[in-house]
């Protein structure tokens, strides 16, 4: 069996007074808030990190890896990103404060069309990979170190709805994760403009045992017409200082995956290898060719089936409890007894989830009915 290793390396720890060190806090510039998961790094250098839930970074490097003309670079999504020369940053300063402009909000152009526009439902991307290499980050990734892949798509006005990957090994107890999909930069195909305009990041908490991720990308309104890249940063690691992240993997035709290792740090691309990544998309479309072949239809309805169950909380059915099935883009809630009726077929991913209450995924290996007791987060 062939492994596909992606492999993103520690930075040597050396004796502190060997290193620069720069502390600090990155706030919001109008409301003095912090800003958590700022990426803070010197620009183009693999040196780099992310702030915490406070808006805290330390930022260490050894003097002889930059130059009097390298520029420190803080960048945040919904804020206009600040650079600063190294040269104008005292050395004998124990704390920074960065402040963050909010970006003015831009309205999106709204192409007016008369035509009947036709909604198909797809998965895109590399679903397989089980079994066909490993992709991984080694040892301990500097914060704010992304490892994405392309996604290659026919072209067409797209809403990306949700994210599936499997995990294969997570040794921590908990990864904090963010994603970025990112538009393909024309001139060179690396990661361009980041496809995210909400503003907000789409962060996710992997917890160790969790074997299949399915991370809602709805409210990030994500809209894409071509190829795009979706990339998992790193943002902290809770319960091991070790981290081993592996991900299904493996060679594909055209494939293109791309790594940087830190906050900043200058994008590398990794030719015919791509993650498991997969993606459920709406494709809207005024070509009726582009929609499901009949025999494809019928063969898909061969495979539903109806099925029926109950949401409980410790024994008492749940009103308005949601099942999604992110396969099919298509959601349905209990009724007061906490009853629920939707469509499945074998392989679809269900989520159940109520506020203040822990969702549970699955993915249908046997169409029948289920029952589901949630428990309080």
């Amino acid at each position: 069996m062939k492994y596909f290793f992606f492999a993103v390396l520690l930075f040597l720890v050396l004796p502190l007074q060997a290193q620069l060190a720069y502390s600090g806090t990155v706030v919001d510039a109008v409301t003095g808030e912090p800003l958590p998961f700022v990426n803070i790094g010197v620009a183009d250098r693999a040196i780099g990190t992310v702030s915490n839930e406070e808006g805290i970074f330390l930022l260490e490097f050894r003097p002889e890896e930059v130059g009097p003309a390298d520029i420190l670079r803080i960048s945040s999504l919904g804020y206009e990103p600040t650079e600063v020369p190294l040269s104008r940053l005292e050395q004998a300063t124990k704390h920074f404060t960065f402040r963050l402009k909010p970006s003015p909000i831009g309205l999106d152009e709204v192409i007016v069309s008369t035509a009947e526009l036709f909604k198909v439902e797809e998965e895109v991307g590399y679903p397989n990979m089980m079994g066909r290499g490993i992709g991984y980050w080694k040892d301990s990734v500097a914060l704010g170190g992304e490892l994405g892949s392309r996604i290659r798509v026919d072209k067409g006005l797209r809403r990306l709805n949700a994210l599936f990957f499997q995990v294969l090994d997570n040794p921590s107890d908990s990864v904090r994760l963010r994603v970025n999909v990112y538009e393909t930069d024309i001139k060179s195909t690396y990661p361009g403009t980041n496809a995210n305009k909400s503003g907000k990041g789409i962060l996710y908490t992997l917890r160790k045992g969790e074997n299949l991720v399915v991370i809602d990308l709805t409210a990030a309104e994500l809209w894409v017409s071509d190829d795009f890249i979706v990339s998992l940063e790193l943002l902290g690691v809770y319960g091991t200082e070790r981290v081993g992240l592996s991900l299904p993997a493996g060679a594909s035709p055209g494939g293109e995956s791309f790594r940087r290792y830190a906050s900043q740090s200058r994008w590398e691309r990794l030719e015919e290898s791509v993650m498991g990544f997969s993606v459920q998309s709406t494709l809207y479309t005024d070509n009726p060719r582009r929609l499901p072949k009949t025999r494809i239809i019928r063969k898909r309805e061969k495979n539903e089936t109806e099925i029926s169950g109950y949401v409980f909380h410790a024994g008492n059915p749940l009103k308005e409890a949601s099942i999604r099935n992110y396969t099919r883009n298509e959601s349905v809630q209990t009724d007061k007894w906490g009853r629920y009726t939707t469509i499945i077929s074998k392989g679809d991913i269900l989520s159940v989830s109520y506020p203040g209450m822990l969702e549970i995924v699955v993915e249908v290996e046997e169409p029948r009915n289920f029952n589901f007791q949630l428990k309080r987060n």
